[in-house]
């Protein structure tokens, strides 16, 4: 192939490598290896699927020349391939792996020569028709053939009602080798618009109320100004914030224009859909993890193709392909699944921000409990717009809240009770009235602890410092990090002796306790555990919303967005158990998931209430989010921040050190200490950059590796960025095969 001198493209390839990689560019591919195609490349002794990033003429080393171009048209545009620079660049990751994530599974291989040049499509057989004779069939092939010979008058017929026929695709298969009949085939397209993934129930369309009527009226103003907004919206639970998203994604479609909404989790995800399917119909896509790699790949091409204007999914949704894009809406924007845990480490409301900055937006961010942050930056930085919804609709009373002290509850029995007295009295209430109740305990299984009580030894993961929970449908311990599981013993494997005890409840001992204690009662539960199978998640919350299940116990899954009209009681326990953890973030995380939980009582037209247990019942974040007080919650917790320089004060970035051998992870972030010290002096200052650490991480060990971290707290952004970048860059040639070193900026958990 003839090379153009001079003419070359920077690609990003799918690896874990922080740079682009320059090719030439042979004339018969130059009309389209440009920004946004897919390419073919030459890398070491392989060939990989990349991205083009920029074509430019610049002098540059010999080079290799790309081997293909993919496609008819470019795969991510423009503007979305600024915002992957910007994401690589900002979170400081490899672009080859942000242009990954970007695009459905299978687009940008990482494997040696695996190069998928067409669509994954799905493509089933549709119509048959003779199309010769026939001499010296078999006896099955000539019984078709003849078959089809008295269909004649209706051909071409459906290949359905020939297998109906009891004719199998064996026989119809042959007859086509032998071209004695001819089957065509047709693409069909793989819909999660499905009792799947869609929770069924008639959508009832409100009339705004006042205050949501002045929220849709800004929103529709900033989206007919065609420029970047940012706009919280500060709903209390239940006051119509959906209804509000759904009128306005409505005027962006009137203007011409496209919606994206954000939800945080696949637990939110088939309700949502439910009302997403009745305002926009076959005008909306879904996306979202719980879906087969077919179902979201054809969803991602209804939306590139224009067919779809509309789109609803969860964390990488943010990357969806439409274009022309008139509002985002990211709900319960506080939500800690929007940050990706992996490589690379974005959080999709940040990157929904940056996105309306390039594309030129109305962003809008809604939560009952606003993330500190954003909170902070609306309502003293005046970086967001902020438009409060302060009533619950139609005039519905805030549920009545009490607070049990489990201290005295022990003092009364002598013992640990699991439900308290109050709570069973009013659990009984609720059945007696044929109402609903939700019981959230944040921690599956059956018991977090297999206790040895005569030498203490605990049963703990084999690749991970963390003790194995018990889950006893299964009778085993398993790991919640790395997925080991061991049978249970029958005796303690330190000392010998038979005193296992099992310590703690998981939502599977609550669920055990609550049908032991109301016999006549439908006891459901929604855990990661029970939605293991597909389409588990949308049965459990249909027959709820059925009123199958009378005590719904879950996790968080079960706080966050449900409306179930019949559920009048609220029942929290373990209510401190997220303060126990070692993060800034954990009064905040507690007031959160406890506020929006309690949100989920009287929804309906009964009143609905709450009852906290908790053995410390004077913390802040519970006395607050008890009263839904998120004002004075953030009054004191912002104190606090201040005066430990935690966000808004501060920019993070959480440096970890993982590898299988101790002492090289120890000396790797010793080492990378020293260079973050180095670039400090020569970049910033210790008046406006510290460090914390090294040291090994709360959970040193996960997955068998080793962990130790740096947490870099700084005034300045671009010194966090510029110390971190030159720090890592020194290190790299210093150590040679070092520890692996991953950084998370903004990080949302430090454990």
């Amino acid at each position: 192939m003839e090379i153009v001198p001079g003419d070359f493209v920077d690609v990003a390839v799918p690896l874990p490598i922080n740079q682009l990689f320059t090719y030439s560019v042979p004339e018969a591919l130059s009309a389209r290896a440009k920004p946004g195609w897919r390419l073919v490349v030459p890398f070491g002794n392989r060939l990989i699927t990349g991205i083009a990033v920029r074509r430019h003429s610049e002098s540059v080393a010999v080079t290799k020349p790309v081997s293909d171009v993919l496609g008819d048209a470019p795969l991510i545009d423009i503007p979305l391939l600024k915002l992957g620079a910007w994401l690589s660049s900002y979170y400081l990751c490899p672009p080859g792996e942000v242009f990954r994530v970007m695009l459905p599974p299978g687009l940008l291989s990482r494997q040696r020569d695996s190069v998928l040049k067409t669509w994954p499509v799905k493509r089933q057989l549709a119509v048959v028709e003779v199309a010769g004779a026939a001499e010296n069939l078999p006896v099955a092939q000539d019984k078709l053939w003849r078959f089809l010979l008295d269909q004649k008058a209706s051909l071409p017929i459906i290949l359905a009602s020939v297998i109906g026929a009891g004719y199998g695709q064996s026989v119809v298969k042959g007859l086509v080798a032998k071209k004695v009949i001819r089957v065509e085939s047709v693409e069909i397209s793989r819909s999660p618009w499905s009792t799947t993934h869609v929770v069924e129930g008639e959508v009832q369309r409100h009339v705004l109320n006042e205050e949501q009527k002045k929220a849709y009226s800004r929103i529709e103003e900033a989206i007919a100004a065609g420029s970047f907004a940012s706009i919280l919206l500060h709903g209390v639970t239940g006051s119509g914030k959906t209804e509000v998203y759904l009128h306005a994604i409505s005027a962006a479609l009137r203007a011409g224009r496209t919606a994206l909404m954000l939800v945080p989790e696949i637990g939110l995800t088939p309700q949502v859909a439910r009302y997403f399917r009745d305002w926009f119909a076959d005008r909306a896509a879904i996306l979202h993890s719980g879906l087969s790699d077919g179902e979201r790949f054809d969803q991602w091409r209804r939306i590139r193709a224009g067919e779809a204007t509309v789109a609803i999914g969860t964390r990488s949704a943010v990357f969806a392909p439409l274009r022309d894009v008139g509002l985002i809406v990211i709900d319960e924007e506080h939500d800690g699944s929007y940050k990706q845990e992996e490589m690379p480490r974005y959080h999709a409301r940040d990157t929904a921000l940056k996105r309306g900055q390039i594309e030129n937006v109305a962003v809008v961010l809604g939560s009952a409990t606003p993330q500190l942050e954003t909170y902070h930056l609306a309502v003293r930085k005046k970086q967001h717009e902020y438009l409060p919804l302060l009533a619950r609709v139609e005039q519905r009373s805030l549920p009545a809240v009490t607070v049990v002290d489990m201290r005295v509850e022990f003092q009364k029995h002598g013992r640990a009770a699991v439900i308290s007295e109050a709570l069973k009295e009013a659990i009984q209430a609720r059945l007696d009235s044929r109402q609903q109740v939700l019981v959230l305990l944040n921690r599956r299984g059956y018991s977090p602890l297999l206790l040895c009580r005569s030498c203490g030894y605990t049963e703990a993961c084999d690749n991970c410092s963390i003790s194995l929970t018990y889950h006893q449908r299964e009778n085993t311990l398993s790991c919640h990090y790395c997925g080991f599981v061991r049978p249970v013993p029958k005796s303690c494997r330190n000392c010998g002796k038979e005193y296992i005890y099992f310590l703690g409840e998981g939502t599977e001992k609550i669920e055990e306790i609550l049908t032991t204690l109301f016999p006549g009662a439908a006891v459901g539960r929604l855990d990661r555990d029970s939605v293991q199978k597909r389409g588990s998640m949308v049965r459990i919350l249909k027959e709820f919303g059925r009123g199958e299940i009378d005590i719904l116990v879950g996790t968080q899954m079960i706080a966050k967005g449900h409306d179930f009209p019949r559920v009048t009681l609220v029942g929290v326990l373990s209510a401190e158990q997220s303060l126990r953890i070692a993060d800034f973030r954990a009064a905040e995380r507690t007031f959160q998931l406890l506020t929006q939980v309690a949100g989920r009582s009287g929804r309906g037209e009964q009143s609905g209430e709450v009852i906290v247990q908790t053995y410390f019942p004077n913390h802040y974040s519970l006395k607050y989010a008890s009263a839904q007080d998120y004002v004075s919650f953030w009054r004191q917790e912002v104190q606090y921040r201040y005066r430990f320089r935690y966000p808004p004060f501060t920019a993070l970035a959480n440096l970890l050190i993982t590898g299988r051998d101790r002492a090289e992870v120890s000396d790797t972030a010793a080492a990378l200490h020293r260079h973050l010290l180095r670039g400090r002096e020569e970049l910033s200052a210790s008046s406006r950059m510290n460090f914390l650490g090294p040291a090994p991480a709360a959970r040193e060990k996960l997955k068998s590796e080793f962990r130790f971290q740096v947490l870099v707290k700084a005034t300045s952004r671009r010194e966090l960025h510029e110390v971190i970048d030159r720090a890592i860059s020194s290190l790299v040639p210093e150590k040679g095969k070092a520890a692996a070193i991953s950084v998370d900026i903004d990080p949302i958990t430090l454990f």
